[in-house]
This record gives structure tokens, sequence and C-alpha cells, in this order.
């Protein structure tokens, strides 16, 4: 049986933009949520998030079914566990709840609205990066 080449990431420029965008986006959701350096997952009891099992997800829709404007939005990033993001899909059905009970309808219906702004890719990731840096 003959193996098969490692997937490779891909070197483009907005692929190169993306990684940074998503390295501050880290930083900054970890500052935001940690309590004495340490994260709880957003949609489980699981505590004191650590290594491989802290991730940060995009709560409460997956990320592929997210537009530029919104896939590096902080308003939809919160570290979830391994269990959560990966193996249940970051738990849509019980983290909108939350978030509706936690910010309102009203911010709910503004980021669904928000689903179906359509902008340039690169030019919106280089604004956020900047944005981002500031933070």
């Amino acid at each position: 049986m003959r193996k098969t080449k490692l997937r490779r990431k891909s070197k483009s420029p907005q692929r190169k933009l993306e990684d940074l965008i998503w390295a501050e986006c880290r930083r900054i959701v970890f500052n935001r949520d940690s309590k004495d350096g340490e994260v709880d997952c957003y949609t489980c009891h699981a505590n004191a998030l650590q290594g491989a099992n802290r991730q940060l997800g995009h709560v409460p829709w997956p990320k592929a079914t997210l537009g530029a404007f919104l896939k590096y939005d902080l308003r939809l990033l919160k570290y979830q566990c391994y269990r959560c993001n990966i193996n249940f899909s970051g738990m849509g059905g019980v983290a909108y709840p939350k978030m509706e009970q936690e910010f309102g309808k009203e911010f709910m219906l503004t980021l669904e609205k928000a689903r179906l702004t359509t902008v340039k890719a690169i030019d919106h990731y280089l604004k956020l990066l900047e944005e981002y840096k500031v933070l």
C-alpha cells in the first residue's frame, strides 16, 4: 500500500493573512475570556482547558458556513473543548440559546443579518488585522 502525501497549507497571500488574523484572534479572545490564565469550555462544563483541548471555535455557526465578513468576528469566537468543537461541530444547538440569553435576541438578529453581508475578503482581512493588532 502506498503512502499519501501530507496535505500542505496554501502559501497564498490570503492564507498567510488569515493565519496572522487567527493568531491575533486567539490572543484577544484568550485575554478577554481567561480567568487567572485558564479558560473554560463555552458549551459544556469542561474547566481549565489546555493544549490541544483548548480550541477557539466559531459559535454558534461553523466557520465553513460564514462569509469573510464574520469569519474572524470576535463576537462569534469562544473557547471550547476538543469534544464540543470538533466531535460535535461546535454544539450550535447549545451555543445559540446560551448566546441569546447572554446577549439578547436583538444581538443575535444583528448577527444573522450580518451573515448575509458580502465583502471583498483580502481588503476586509487587512482592515481587521490592523484593528486587532491595536487591541
